[in-house]
Protein backbone atom coordinates (compact mmCIF):
# COMPACT_ATOMS: atom_id res chain seq x y z
CA UNK A 1 0.00 0.00 0.00
CA UNK A 2 1.66 3.33 -0.90
CA UNK A 3 2.30 5.28 2.03
CA UNK A 4 0.82 8.84 2.55
CA UNK A 5 3.64 10.22 3.92
CA UNK A 6 7.09 11.83 2.65
CA UNK A 7 10.02 12.36 3.99
CA UNK A 8 9.00 15.75 5.63
CA UNK A 9 6.40 14.73 7.33
CA UNK A 10 8.20 12.25 9.32
CA UNK A 11 11.22 14.53 9.78
CA UNK A 12 8.48 16.87 11.43
CA UNK A 13 7.05 14.06 13.85
CA UNK A 14 10.32 13.29 14.65
CA UNK A 15 11.34 17.07 15.88
CA UNK A 16 7.84 17.38 17.75
CA UNK A 17 8.82 14.28 19.41
CA UNK A 18 12.44 15.25 20.64
CA UNK A 19 11.11 18.61 22.15
CA UNK A 20 8.07 16.73 24.14
CA UNK A 21 11.17 14.23 25.21
CA UNK A 22 13.65 17.03 26.18
CA UNK A 23 11.04 19.83 27.60
CA UNK A 24 9.83 16.51 30.06
CA UNK A 25 12.48 14.28 30.52
CA UNK A 26 15.81 16.62 30.66
CA UNK A 27 14.22 20.12 31.55
CA UNK A 28 11.75 19.23 33.92
CA UNK A 29 14.26 18.10 37.01
CA UNK A 30 13.31 17.18 40.60
CA UNK A 31 14.64 20.34 42.52
CA UNK A 32 12.83 22.53 39.73
CA UNK A 33 9.48 20.77 39.83
CA UNK A 34 9.17 20.82 43.58
CA UNK A 35 6.99 23.89 43.56
CA UNK A 36 4.70 22.66 41.25
CA UNK A 37 3.55 19.44 43.04
CA UNK A 38 3.10 21.85 46.02
CA UNK A 39 1.50 24.62 44.65
CA UNK A 40 -0.06 23.17 41.63
CA UNK A 41 -1.93 26.23 39.76
CA UNK A 42 -0.28 28.86 41.74
CA UNK A 43 3.04 28.03 40.87
CA UNK A 44 5.50 29.69 38.45
CA UNK A 45 7.51 26.83 37.08
CA UNK A 46 4.09 25.21 35.54
CA UNK A 47 3.45 27.89 33.91
CA UNK A 48 7.41 28.57 32.88
CA UNK A 49 7.22 24.79 31.86
CA UNK A 50 4.18 25.04 29.54
CA UNK A 51 5.58 27.99 27.69
CA UNK A 52 9.36 26.44 27.30
CA UNK A 53 7.57 23.24 25.99
CA UNK A 54 5.55 25.21 23.30
CA UNK A 55 8.50 27.52 22.50
CA UNK A 56 10.69 24.56 22.01
CA UNK A 57 8.00 22.49 19.91
CA UNK A 58 7.33 25.51 17.55
CA UNK A 59 11.33 26.54 17.52
CA UNK A 60 11.75 22.16 15.94
CA UNK A 61 9.07 22.53 13.68
CA UNK A 62 10.19 25.41 12.17
CA UNK A 63 6.42 26.00 10.84
CA UNK A 64 6.83 29.98 11.55
CA UNK A 65 2.84 30.10 10.00
CA UNK A 66 1.66 27.95 12.43
CA UNK A 67 1.21 30.62 15.13
CA UNK A 68 -1.14 28.19 17.16
CA UNK A 69 1.50 25.44 17.89
CA UNK A 70 3.20 26.92 21.10
CA UNK A 71 -0.15 27.65 22.32
CA UNK A 72 -1.79 24.16 22.28
CA UNK A 73 1.41 22.73 23.83
CA UNK A 74 0.96 25.46 26.42
CA UNK A 75 -2.22 24.74 27.18
CA UNK A 76 -1.61 21.18 27.06
CA UNK A 77 1.30 21.03 29.44
CA UNK A 78 -0.56 22.99 31.96
CA UNK A 79 -3.64 21.29 32.18
CA UNK A 80 -1.67 17.85 32.21
CA UNK A 81 0.92 19.04 34.92
CA UNK A 82 -1.83 20.74 36.70
CA UNK A 83 -4.41 18.12 37.26
CA UNK A 84 -1.86 14.97 37.61
CA UNK A 85 0.73 16.75 40.11
CA UNK A 86 -1.90 16.52 43.21
CA UNK A 87 -2.15 12.81 42.37
CA UNK A 88 -0.19 10.07 43.63
CA UNK A 89 2.49 9.34 41.83
CA UNK A 90 1.98 5.96 40.17
CA UNK A 91 2.81 4.05 37.01
CA UNK A 92 -0.67 4.24 35.62
CA UNK A 93 -0.97 7.49 36.43
CA UNK A 94 2.59 7.90 34.76
CA UNK A 95 1.48 6.27 31.53
CA UNK A 96 -1.94 7.51 31.35
CA UNK A 97 -0.20 10.98 31.76
CA UNK A 98 2.51 10.81 28.60
CA UNK A 99 0.15 8.96 26.30
CA UNK A 100 -2.50 11.18 26.34
CA UNK A 101 0.08 14.23 25.88
CA UNK A 102 1.68 12.21 23.04
CA UNK A 103 -2.11 11.87 20.97
CA UNK A 104 -2.44 15.42 21.79
CA UNK A 105 0.99 15.51 19.98
CA UNK A 106 -0.17 13.18 17.20
CA UNK A 107 -3.19 15.16 16.44
CA UNK A 108 -1.39 18.60 15.99
CA UNK A 109 1.18 16.88 13.54
CA UNK A 110 -1.40 15.47 11.71
CA UNK A 111 -3.22 18.98 11.39
CA UNK A 112 0.86 20.61 10.33
CA UNK A 113 0.87 18.22 7.90
CA UNK A 114 -2.51 18.30 6.66
CA UNK A 115 -3.54 14.70 6.33
CA UNK A 116 -5.97 12.78 6.27
CA UNK A 117 -6.42 10.86 9.57
CA UNK A 118 -8.55 7.63 8.46
CA UNK A 119 -5.99 7.52 5.66
CA UNK A 120 -2.54 7.62 7.76
CA UNK A 121 -4.63 4.89 10.42
CA UNK A 122 -4.84 2.53 7.01
CA UNK A 123 -1.81 2.78 6.39
CA UNK A 124 -0.45 2.21 9.60
CA UNK A 125 -2.36 -0.38 10.18
CA UNK A 126 -2.25 -2.23 6.56
CA UNK A 127 0.27 -4.57 7.94
CA UNK A 128 -2.22 -6.27 10.40
CA UNK A 129 -3.36 -8.09 7.51
CA UNK A 130 -0.17 -10.12 7.00
CA UNK A 131 0.45 -13.54 8.55
CA UNK A 132 4.08 -12.79 9.61
CA UNK A 133 3.11 -10.09 12.02
CA UNK A 134 1.12 -11.70 14.21
CA UNK A 135 3.15 -14.47 13.95
CA UNK A 136 6.06 -12.60 15.52
CA UNK A 137 2.74 -11.23 17.95
CA UNK A 138 2.03 -14.60 19.43
CA UNK A 139 5.63 -15.31 19.34
CA UNK A 140 6.29 -12.91 22.27
CA UNK A 141 2.87 -13.21 23.87
CA UNK A 142 4.07 -17.24 24.26
CA UNK A 143 7.71 -16.26 25.65
CA UNK A 144 6.34 -13.46 27.87
CA UNK A 145 3.26 -15.51 29.69
CA UNK A 146 2.99 -18.75 28.68
CA UNK A 147 6.31 -20.15 28.56
CA UNK A 148 6.02 -18.54 32.24
CA UNK A 149 3.45 -21.09 33.26
CA UNK A 150 5.49 -24.11 31.64
CA UNK A 151 8.71 -23.31 34.12
CA UNK A 152 6.86 -22.81 36.99
CA UNK A 153 5.27 -25.57 36.53
CA UNK A 154 8.05 -27.53 35.87
CA UNK A 155 10.48 -26.16 38.87
CA UNK A 156 7.87 -26.39 41.21
CA UNK A 157 9.09 -29.98 43.22
CA UNK A 158 12.72 -28.21 43.42
CA UNK A 159 11.05 -24.60 44.39
CA UNK A 160 9.48 -25.94 47.23
CA UNK A 161 12.50 -27.55 48.40
CA UNK A 162 14.34 -24.77 48.01
CA UNK A 163 11.89 -22.14 50.07
CA UNK A 164 11.66 -24.87 52.81
CA UNK A 165 15.97 -24.88 53.53
CA UNK A 166 16.28 -21.01 52.92
CA UNK A 167 15.42 -18.48 54.68
CA UNK A 168 16.78 -15.68 51.94
CA UNK A 169 14.22 -13.77 50.18
CA UNK A 170 14.98 -11.85 47.30
CA UNK A 171 12.31 -8.79 45.87
CA UNK A 172 9.12 -9.27 44.95
CA UNK A 173 8.55 -11.01 41.50
CA UNK A 174 11.95 -10.24 40.58
CA UNK A 175 12.61 -13.24 39.25
CA UNK A 176 9.25 -13.13 37.07
CA UNK A 177 10.33 -10.19 35.47
CA UNK A 178 13.88 -11.46 35.44
CA UNK A 179 12.77 -14.53 33.46
CA UNK A 180 10.02 -12.32 31.06
CA UNK A 181 12.73 -10.02 30.05
CA UNK A 182 15.48 -12.73 29.48
CA UNK A 183 12.87 -14.62 27.23
CA UNK A 184 12.09 -11.05 25.44
CA UNK A 185 16.29 -10.73 24.31
CA UNK A 186 16.51 -14.41 23.03
CA UNK A 187 13.27 -14.58 21.11
CA UNK A 188 14.56 -11.09 19.58
CA UNK A 189 18.59 -11.88 19.17
CA UNK A 190 16.85 -15.28 17.50
CA UNK A 191 14.71 -13.64 15.42
CA UNK A 192 17.50 -10.85 14.20
CA UNK A 193 20.53 -13.86 13.67
CA UNK A 194 22.50 -12.57 16.59
CA UNK A 195 23.47 -16.04 18.32
CA UNK A 196 26.83 -14.74 19.94
CA UNK A 197 24.56 -12.04 22.29
CA UNK A 198 22.75 -15.26 24.02
CA UNK A 199 26.31 -16.08 25.37
CA UNK A 200 26.70 -12.69 26.46
CA UNK A 201 23.02 -12.86 28.75
CA UNK A 202 24.01 -16.01 29.76
CA UNK A 203 27.54 -15.00 31.05
CA UNK A 204 26.15 -11.87 32.42
CA UNK A 205 23.53 -14.13 34.47
CA UNK A 206 25.52 -16.34 35.78
CA UNK A 207 28.38 -13.75 37.01
CA UNK A 208 25.31 -11.52 38.97
CA UNK A 209 23.30 -15.28 40.32
CA UNK A 210 25.18 -18.15 40.74
CA UNK A 211 28.49 -16.58 42.70
CA UNK A 212 27.21 -17.97 46.15
CA UNK A 213 27.96 -21.94 46.10
CA UNK A 214 29.76 -22.23 49.18
CA UNK A 215 26.80 -24.08 51.32
CA UNK A 216 24.70 -26.35 51.06
CA UNK A 217 21.88 -24.08 50.63
CA UNK A 218 23.19 -21.84 48.22
CA UNK A 219 23.97 -24.60 46.34
CA UNK A 220 20.58 -25.86 45.85
CA UNK A 221 19.04 -22.14 45.45
CA UNK A 222 22.06 -21.58 42.75
CA UNK A 223 21.51 -25.15 41.41
CA UNK A 224 16.90 -23.99 41.15
CA UNK A 225 18.04 -20.89 39.49
CA UNK A 226 20.71 -22.46 36.53
CA UNK A 227 17.46 -25.34 36.17
CA UNK A 228 14.97 -22.54 35.50
CA UNK A 229 17.48 -20.35 33.07
CA UNK A 230 18.18 -23.58 31.23
CA UNK A 231 14.23 -24.18 30.45
CA UNK A 232 13.78 -20.83 30.21
CA UNK A 233 16.43 -20.07 27.19
CA UNK A 234 15.27 -23.38 25.70
CA UNK A 235 11.79 -22.37 25.36
CA UNK A 236 12.72 -19.06 24.10
CA UNK A 237 15.67 -20.37 21.65
CA UNK A 238 13.18 -23.14 20.53
CA UNK A 239 10.58 -20.48 19.65
CA UNK A 240 12.78 -18.21 17.81
CA UNK A 241 14.00 -20.87 15.28
CA UNK A 242 10.20 -21.89 14.74
CA UNK A 243 9.08 -18.43 14.17
CA UNK A 244 11.75 -17.72 11.88
CA UNK A 245 10.82 -20.59 9.84
CA UNK A 246 7.43 -18.95 10.37
CA UNK A 247 8.54 -16.01 8.91
CA UNK A 248 9.54 -17.72 5.62
CA UNK A 249 6.56 -19.75 4.84
CA UNK A 250 5.50 -18.87 1.74
CA UNK A 251 1.74 -17.23 3.53
CA UNK A 252 1.90 -13.91 2.38
CA UNK A 253 -1.08 -12.57 0.09
CA UNK A 254 0.43 -11.92 -3.24
CA UNK A 255 -1.75 -8.57 -3.59
CA UNK A 256 0.70 -7.63 -0.72
CA UNK A 257 3.56 -7.90 -2.41
CA UNK A 258 5.47 -4.68 -3.58
CA UNK A 259 8.61 -2.70 -4.62
CA UNK A 260 8.61 -1.12 -0.99
CA UNK A 261 11.40 -2.16 1.52
CA UNK A 262 9.44 -5.63 3.72
CA UNK A 263 10.99 -5.02 7.12
CA UNK A 264 10.23 -8.71 7.99
CA UNK A 265 13.38 -8.93 5.68
CA UNK A 266 15.33 -8.30 8.73
CA UNK A 267 13.84 -11.66 10.72
CA UNK A 268 14.87 -13.56 7.89
CA UNK A 269 17.41 -16.70 8.64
Amino acid sequence: MHCPLNHDDVSLLLRLVIAYVVADFFFQRDSLTGSQFCKTWRSGWLYMHGAFAGALAYTLAGLWSAIWLPFVIFIAHVLRDGLTSPQEDTNRLFLLDHLGYLIILLGCWILLIRGDPSEIAIFLFSHTSDVRFWTIILSYLLVIWPAGTLIGRITKPWRNEVIKETSSHGLEKAGLWIGRLERILILTFVLLKHFEAIGLLIAAKSILRFGETRTSNHRKEAEYILIGTMISFVIAIILGICTSWMLQYPLVPEHSKSDNVDYYDLFEI
